[in-house]
């Protein structure tokens, strides 16, 4: 009998291309009100956060982003729909963006967005660590959504974390419920994210 993959959790990894001019800007824009308007306080341990209100900004590079997001999560949710042998009914997808700053020594502590269907990361600018000397540095870090097993002695068989690479243009889309948090980015240059929590909701009938 195969192996099965029971209870697989999904991570889509996607390089948006033609974003350089679009990440410019993002960052510009970012960095600059990182310096100006206060932090919101969620997970982050240090860093700026900024306000949940990145989507409805009218800005040509927000909008832009942002309808990258939508496709490439409704890319996502297609593609598990087709293993699974189902079809999509009509939805309407509502998107809450905000960015966070990060500068040497800022970190993340474990969270989700569990109120989320759908959870983005999204960086214009990863920064400039240096991974020799910080392996870890600004890793975004899942954390295996299983708990109270009792592991084998002196064996790793299954993990209990999946470490992903910031990469400048690089789009992460994960459940809302899945843990996850941000090693500690050691650098010189802001390192800029932005976040998404997408929900779905059926589509009424037109009138």
């Amino acid at each position: 009998m195969p192996d099965l993959p029971l209870f697989a959790t999904p991570l889509s990894m996607y390089d948006l291309p033609g974003m350089d001019e679009v990440n410019r800007d993002l960052t510009a824009r970012l960095v600059s009100e990182s310096t100006s308007r206060p932090s919101v306080n969620r997970s982050n341990v240090g860093g700026w956060h900024s306000q949940s209100d990145l989507a409805l900004r009218p800005e040509a590079s927000f909008r832009t982003l942002i309808q990258h997001v939508a496709a490439r999560v409704r890319e996502t949710v297609d593609a598990l729909a087709r293993e699974r042998s189902q079809g999509l009914p009509p939805m309407r997808m509502g998107v809450h963006a905000w960015a966070m700053v990060m500068r040497n020594g800022n970190y993340t502590i474990p969270h989700d967005h569990g109120d989320a269907h759908w959870s983005t990361v999204y960086y214009p600018d990863a920064g400039d660590a240096d991974e020799g000397a910080h392996p870890d540095s600004g890793l975004l870090a899942l954390v295996d959504p299983r708990h109270g097993g009792r592991p084998m002695p002196g064996l790793d068989l299954l993990g209990s974390t999946f470490t992903a690479q910031p990469r400048t243009g690089r789009l992460f889309v994960f459940p809302g419920w899945l843990y996850h948090y941000v090693h500690a980015y050691r650098g010189q240059r802001p390192r800029v994210a932005i976040s998404c929590n997408v929900t779905f909701e059926l589509a009424g009938p037109t009138k």
